[in-house]
C-alpha cells in the first residue's frame, strides 16, 4: 500500500468516476485502475465492487476512508513543508464554497492568490448544502471553504468576511421595468402572499434564507416553482410573474428586462467567512492563501 494508491481511491470516491479521478490526478484511466488493483491486493479486501456500469465503494472501503484521508494529508503536509522552501512552486489548494459564493466571492480571493503563486494547482468545487460543506472541510476533502458560518462548530476556524445581503427580484408591471433603475419596491407580507415564489430546493443555503423571509412575515407563497439552476431564478421569476430571493450581488449583476428589485423592511443577511481546520497543521499553501486575503 502506498500514497498513490490511497490518493487514487479517495479521488474516485470524491469525484464519482474513474474518468474524473484520473483527470484530477493527471494520469490515465488504466494507470488509475492499476493503482486500485494493487491497493486491493495489498489489503486483501475489495475496496470497490461493480454494480452495473458503476463502481461502488464497499463497506470496508467506507471504513478506511477516514484513516486514508489522514495518511494522504500527512504526506501532503510533508510535501508542503518542502514546497514552501521552494517558494510555492508546486502544491495544491482545494477550495469549496456554496455555489452563489463560488460565483461572487471565490474569484477575488482566488485570483489574488493565483497571480502571486501561479504554479500551485487550484481546485474549486461548489457544494449546495451548507452543513455538507462544513463537514467536507472537517473530513479534509477541502483545504478551505467559503460558506455560511452561522453553524460552524468550535473544532473549525473561521475568518469572517462581509455578510451577504439578500433582496427580492420581482416581475415588473411591464416589460419596460428596469432592475437597475429607480427605488427598490418594498416587499411585505401582501407581496409575498400574492406572488409565485421561484426558488431552489430545500437544503440549499439560499432556500433556507428564503424560508426565513416568509416565516418572518408569517405567510406562504401561493405557488412555488423549484429549480436547481441558480442562473435561472431571476428569469423564471420574471416569466412567471413571481419573485425570487437572491444575494444582492447576484441581482445587481443581472441585466434582465421586466424585473424590479425588492427591498425588505428588515435586513436579510447571512454571515459568511472562510472555514478551515485551524487545529490541524497549516500547510504553507493554505497559510499563504489566508495571509494574502487578510491583508488590509
Amino acid at each position: 500500500m502506498n500514497h498513490g494508491q490511497l490518493e487514487a481511491m479517495l479521488a474516485v470516491v470524491d469525484h464519482g468516476s474513474y474518468a474524473a479521478a484520473a483527470d484530477l490526478l493527471q494520469i490515465s484511466q488504466p494507470s488509475l485502475s492499476k493503482r486500485l488493483k494493487h491497493l486491493e491486493q495489498s489489503l486483501g479486501v475489495p475496496v470497490f465492487v461493480r454494480v452495473g456500469r458503476k463502481m461502488m465503494i464497499t463497506d470496508f472501503g467506507r471504513d478506511i476512508l477516514a484513516p486514508a484521508r489522514r495518511m494522504v494529508r500527512e504526506v501532503a503536509e510533508v510535501r508542503a513543508v518542502t514546497q514552501s522552501t521552494r517558494g510555492l512552486t508546486a502544491g495544491t489548494l482545494r477550495i469549496a464554497g456554496l455555489p452563489s459564493l463560488v460565483s461572487t466571492h471565490v474569484p477575488g480571493l482566488l485570483g489574488r492568490f493565483h497571480r502571486r503563486y501561479p504554479d500551485v494547482r487550484v481546485e474549486v468545487t461548489g457544494v449546495d448544502d451548507p452543513q455538507e460543506l462544513v463537514d467536507a472541510v472537517r473530513l479534509a476533502r477541502f483545504d478551505i471553504a467559503v460558506g455560511d458560518t452561522s453553524h460552524v462548530g468550535d473544532d473549525l476556524a473561521v475568518l469572517p468576511l462581509e455578510g451577504q445581503e439578500f433582496v427580492a427580484v420581482l416581475a415588473g408591471a411591464d416589460e419596460s421595468a428596469d432592475l437597475h433603475a429607480g427605488e427598490p419596491m418594498e416587499v411585505d407580507a401582501r407581496v409575498l402572499a400574492e406572488r409565485t415564489l421561484v426558488t431552489l430546493p430545500g437544503g440549499t443555503s439560499t432556500r433556507s434564507v428564503t424560508d426565513a423571509v416568509y416565516a418572518h412575515w408569517g405567510v406562504q407563497p401561493p405557488q412555488v416553482i423549484m429549480t436547481t439552476q441558480r442562473d435561472a431564478l431571476i428569469h423564471l421569476a420574471i416569466a412567471a410573474g413571481g419573485l425570487t430571493v437572491v444575494p444582492r450581488i447576484l441581482a445587481e449583476a443581472t441585466h434582465a428586462s421586466g424585473a424590479r428589485l425588492g427591498a425588505f423592511n428588515h435586513r436579510v443577511n447571512r454571515p459568511i467567512g472562510l472555514i478551515y481546520r485551524g487545529d490541524a497543521f497549516l500547510s504553507p499553501v493554505l497559510g499563504r492563501f489566508l495571509e494574502l486575503n487578510t491583508r488590509p
